[in-house]
């Protein structure tokens, strides 16, 4: 399933399975299948086991996914005539991983790291497909990091690296924007990373019988999904919903020769095979 997150009519955000060029309104069409099946109530039964927001479905567990997957009565509009959210706007952690690339750790003159560098990003950050990214005042060098997003589908501590991909949900495109000169003031980067806007996310998460396997993805990590998700628990308890951006492949703009950074009017569009295309433009803030 191709999970999203999608409005109609300026309404609020709902819950969505991509089927081509249509949305299955996932709560709607459990609630027709309920109601097929003579259920009383099949509204607010549909609604508690698959309400608004991703972080709370993936946290109904077993109960909700099977809920989705007795779904019988499709209830589904056109995708031209919705708009599409970050498919997760409130996780509870979102947590970055940096230098997870060889050669991005070597274009940006770094040591390979013996561990994976940790630092955050807030949900103020997250951005839908097609918003602006706003270049902080004062900034002069944004830059975009493509990144393979990972969505923790269960509750995680203490996993070991053969199981990890159990406790995934899925994946998604990140797009860990960078404003440069901020986050080389200090040692710590996190001052380049934490800006509104500066985290645009989507647009679906692939879930797991979609990319059974990531690694399948022609991505070269230092530390792969497996390494991260077994090492982020060892240090935290890893929720329903987390995202975890897992480090971006050479070809940052501040790597180059000379420094390309993202200005004013330019958009920027990134993409992972079988994660679809999330693009968004820039302006000031």
């Amino acid at each position: 399933m191709k999970l999203v997150r999608f409005s109609q009519n300026g309404q609020s955000p709902k819950l969505g399975a991509l089927q081509g060029d249509r949305i299955a309104d996932l709560q709607a069409s459990l609630a027709a299948t309920l109601a097929r099946r003579g259920v009383a109530r099949a509204q607010a039964i549909a609604a508690a086991l698959v309400p608004d927001s991703t972080r709370e479905f993936l946290e109904g567990g077993s109960a909700s996914q099977d809920a989705v997957a007795s779904i019988t009565e499709w209830v589904t509009v056109p995708r031209s005539a919705t708009r599409l959210h970050a498919p997760i706007a409130d996780p509870s952690k979102f947590i970055c991983i940096g230098l997870n690339y060889r050669d991005h750790a070597e274009e940006a003159g770094q040591p390979i790291p013996k561990e994976p560098p940790i630092f955050p990003k807030w949900n103020t950050a997250i951005l839908d497909p097609g918003e602006p990214i706003l270049r902080p005042r004062g900034s002069k060098q944004l830059d975009w990091e493509v990144e393979l997003g990972v969505v923790i589908g269960r509750t995680a501590r203490f996993v070991p690296r053969e199981r990890a991909l159990d406790y995934v949900a899925g994946y998604t495109n990140v797009n860990d924007v960078s404003a440069r000169d901020f986050q080389f003031i200090t040692s710590q980067w996190a001052a380049g990373k934490i800006g509104d806007t500066m985290a645009p996310v989507g647009p679906y998460i692939a879930d797991r019988t979609e990319i059974p396997d990531p690694h399948v993805l022609e991505l070269t990590f230092i530390f792969d999904v497996r390494y991260l998700v077994s090492y982020l628990s060892n240090l935290i308890t890893l929720s329903p919903g987390d995202l975890i951006a897992t480090g971006t492949p050479p070809g940052v703009g501040f790597a180059r020769k000379p420094p390309v950074f993202l200005q004013p009017g330019d958009s920027c569009r990134l993409e992972i095979t079988g994660l679809g295309t999330l693009e968004n433009p820039v302006k000031d803030a």
